[in-house]
């Protein structure tokens, strides 16, 4: 892996973060978040997306040898813990007030994911299979989240199907890259390869987002 081609990936994974955390901002705005909601949301983002960079490129606290599962296990219990921790804050009051066509739109952001990963595959950074199939299934989510927002803003009668099959295939799509990255490829990845800046940003605010629109889409439908 030539160092040149890690480095500058790197920077488009940082940037893919500050993408995400500036959508998310202008979502809380949509949902009437308040100024102090606003801005601890950006400053803990601005501060953890640093953390996250400083951690992983000088190899601090996680163990070099930890196995994939162990991992994988880790991963599983730190997205829980944040879509809780919104959950039960006034991120979710917030959220309550937006709309379904807002959300799927920044799933719609999903692409830029996927050419860092293309990207990736190609500079030889990632394994070229992986990349690849990292890349489809990131542009078929945020394809079918685009096609699922049209549908509501045209009040299509196939919206709510719509909905439903944007955030399957978007919620698979997450899963499925995590247990790859842990229990497939681990040997060249690890810990504390660049794919995991968007794993514990990026990676968990796609979840939330999913978490809120099948909320909206099981209280619909009683």
């Amino acid at each position: 892996m030539d160092s040149i081609y890690y480095s500058n990936t790197t920077l488009w994974v940082i940037g893919v973060n500050i993408i995400f955390l500036i959508a998310t901002l202008r979502l809380l705005r949509k949902g009437s978040a308040t100024i102090s909601t606003k801005w601890i949301f950006g400053v803990v983002s601005v501060i953890w997306i640093a953390a996250i960079h400083y951690i992983l490129s000088n190899k601090l606290i996680i163990p070099p040898d930890i196995s994939g599962l162990s991992f994988y296990i880790f991963t599983l219990i730190a997205a829980t813990s944040v879509i809780s921790i919104f959950y039960f804050t006034s991120v979710n009051k917030a959220f309550k007030n937006i709309r379904q066509e807002d959300i799927q739109w920044v799933q719609g952001l999903r692409v830029f994911v996927a050419s860092g990963f293309l990207m990736e595959g190609v500079l030889n950074v990632i394994p070229g299979w992986f990349s690849i199939m990292d890349g489809f299934l990131h542009v078929t989510s945020g394809f079918l989240a685009l096609i699922a927002a049209i549908a509501v803003l045209k009040n299509s009668s196939s919206k709510k199907s719509l909905l439903w099959l944007a955030n399957i295939v978007g919620v698979a799509d997450i899963v499925i890259i995590v247990t790859s990255i842990n229990l497939l490829v681990w040997d060249e990845i690890g810990p504390f390869h660049n794919m995991q800046y968007v794993v514990f940003y990026t990676g968990a605010l796609l979840l939330w987002l999913h978490f809120v629109s099948i909320s909206k889409l099981l209280k619909s439908n009683k």
